[in-house]
This record gives C-alpha cells, structure tokens and sequence, in this order.
C-alpha cells in the first residue's frame, strides 16, 4: 500500500521547518511524499510557508481557505494520492524511525483501523483515551477499548476520510467527534507506542469557549453514532457539573460557560440533519 504524509498548518512557518526537518530524517528509513495544505491568513504567512517548503524537493504545498482542524484534514484527503494518510501536526516533530514503525503497526493488524503513535508533550506521552462518564476523558489502560485517539499524529487509510469526512461545522473536539464516527463504523482504534514524536513546547490553549464543540461531539457520539441513552443523560448532568466544577470560579468565565453549553446543543440541533448522513 501506497504512504504519504500530510501536514495541516496555519500561520507557523517557523515550526513547520521543524517538522519538514524532522520528516527529512524520517524518510531515510521509509520514502514517502509529504503535502502541506497551509491555511494561513495573509497572503505574506502563505509565501513564509512556501519558502520553508522549497528546500524540501519531497514537499508539495497546497494553499486552502479552510478555517479549522476538519477543513485541514478534509483538503489534506483530497490532495493526497495514496492509499495510507499520515497526519502529522506542524508543531509535532517525528523521531527517525516513527513513520516506519507507525507503516508497520498498520500492516501488522488486518481489520479496518487507525493506529495513532504516542507525542510527547514535555514528560507526558499520549496514550488512547476512554471517556469517563463525566464526558472527559482518561488514558486507557492496557488492553482497554478506547474511545478515541490522540489526531496529532496518526495513520488512516485515504478512503475513510473521503467516506466519512471530518465535520467542519465544529470548531474542536475533532479527536472525539472522529473517534466516535469510527467506532459506529465498526473501524479498530489501535496506538502503537513505538512511533514516537515531541510536539513543541509551545502548546495551544483552549478556553471555556471550546465547550460548545465539547459537548456537541458528546452528543453527537450518544445520540446518533453509537446511541447510549444511560451514557447520554450521565454527559448532560454529570459532565455540566464536572464543568462547572471548573468554571463557576468566576462570574465572567462561569457565563461564558452556560453560553457555550447552550451553544453546543443548538448547534447540534442544527445540524442533525446534516449529521443523519454518518450514519
């Protein structure tokens, strides 16, 4: 089977040299093309990226108006001509060999699936998540199902991002919303521990705001991808509390909170037709 790397990135050229450098290293193990879908928004951020891109002669760039995560990876599918999508980050930098082993790891199993490796953010490494019945998650233990995937770097096959595209009507909460699709379709959600990257020091921060998608992706899990009624009332009671618990610190923050949650749900509501067809 055919293997490429894909690089969603936006407004961070400085990192993606990182990250092409780090892939140039790779390569020495495994061939494999990349393409650079770049988001940034100034036409002066686009031509930044471009230049990192010139001394890389494996590099292919590609130029797109999405505005988040799914629109990335949605463009990154459809560039792509391959049979296996790895999705690296643009601020996560691949060791020598962790392209390889994540090839392996794919080849190694026969049912339909998604191997994601583990990245370190400073002494941590990600691991498979399982969600609690607060509608967090937790890293799974040995042997245990999970949930979802950590998206920042992983395989897939080319052909489930162009059946089940990613919902770009959320603006996070990716991971989740894909982990669950995948679950409904019966696809294996594997991890091997072995390809290993370091994402960057600098770490992107999410605020109360991101609980809209938080709670539409809960949602969107129980009650049309893998319905579980118990599970669904257990995120609306127990995982508002759980957030409150957080959020209430503050007035300010503590309304910023209930907006967002009202957000998600209309949101979903919105959208249910639209999400009938991932069924």
């Amino acid at each position: 089977m055919t293997l490429a790397v894909t690089i969603p990135t936006r407004n961070r050229p400085h990192k993606l040299y990182r990250c092409l450098s780090a892939l140039a290293a790779a390569r020495k193990q495994l061939a494999f093309p990349v393409q650079v879908c770049d988001s940034s928004d100034t036409e002066k951020l686009q031509t930044k990226v471009r230049k990192v891109c010139e001394p890389f002669n494996f590099v292919s760039y590609h130029p797109h108006k999405g505005k988040n995560v799914a629109a990335a990876r949605n463009i990154c599918a459809k560039v792509v001509d391959a049979d296996l999508i790895v999705n690296v980050d643009d601020d996560v930098y691949v060791k020598p060999d962790a392209i390889s082993q994540l090839f392996n790891a794919y080849n190694a199993a026969s049912q339909p699936r998604v191997v994601a490796g583990s990245v370190a953010w400073g002494d941590d490494w990600s691991a498979p998540i399982v969600m609690r019945p607060i509608g967090y998650g937790r890293k799974a233990a040995p042997g245990e199902a999970p949930d979802f995937l950590i998206g920042a770097f992983f395989i897939y096959p080319r052909a489930f991002a162009l059946a089940w595209p990613w919902n770009e009507r959320i603006r996070t909460s990716d991971d989740r919303f894909m982990g669950a699709l995948w679950r409904s379709k019966g696809v294996q959600l594997l991890y091997e521990p072995c390809a290993q990257a370091v994402h960057d020091q600098q770490h992107v921060s999410y605020d109360v705001k991101e609980q809209e998608s938080h709670i539409y992706a809960n949602l969107f899990d129980t009650l049309i991808a893998n319905p579980n009624p118990m599970r669904c009332v257990s995120y609306e009671l127990l995982g508002f509390a759980a957030g409150a618990k957080l959020y209430f610190r503050k007035p300010a923050s503590a309304l910023a909170y209930i907006r967002a949650w009202i957000k998600g749900h209309r949101a979903l509501l919105r959208d249910w037709q639209f999400l009938q067809r991932y069924r």
